[in-house]
């Protein structure tokens, strides 16, 4: 029995190690930096709903960026599927368990001045006329994200746009 309990941690430890590691070396590009971000509104949003009695303005959000929103799923999707080929859909369910946990935590270690900071920003969110707005105000919110992202190197898709011609 203890040798089973020993390599169901062990088979764990190295599934999270091996979810480390392919994290560590797919990079995301402009689309795919500003999806986690949006997520990570969304989802310090959606805690800040449940946490104090906001889901009117939760669910106004949701109403109005819907189209945002899937578009933000869908590269989230592709940035998954490209790093976890036929593992992707079930590593981005858990990175959204994983970003919702993180919210949870922090509205829990905020206290009471979490609900005194999420009421400003459903009001920031509400008053953003267009996409262009909302995708500055998800950078701008510096949220945490459930694992830090790497963006790719765009100096080597411009490389060879700047030799001389032949």
């Amino acid at each position: 029995m203890r040798h089973a309990l020993l390599m169901t941690v062990t088979v764990a430890a190295l599934g999270i190690a091996a979810t480390g590691t392919a994290l560590a070396q797919s990079c995301v590009n402009a689309r795919e930096q500003s999806a986690f971000e949006l997520r990570a509104l969304q989802t310090h949003l959606m805690v800040g709903a449940l946490s104090c009695g906001m889901g009117d303005r939760y669910n106004a959000f949701v109403t109005r960026w819907q189209s945002d929103l899937a578009g933000a799923h869908r590269n989230l999707s592709g940035y998954f599927n490209r790093a976890f080929g036929s593992r992707g859909q079930n590593q981005l369910n858990e990175y959204i368990t994983s970003l919702a946990n993180a919210q949870s935590q922090e509205s829990i270690r905020q206290g009471s001045h979490f609900c005194g900071r999420i009421g400003p920003m459903f009001e920031q969110v509400s008053a953003l006329r267009n996409a262009a707005e909302l995708t500055t105000a998800s950078a701008g919110a510096s949220l945490p994200l459930a694992f830090d992202v790497r963006p790719c190197d765009i100096r080597s898709a411009n490389q060879g746009q700047n030799q001389p011609r032949r």
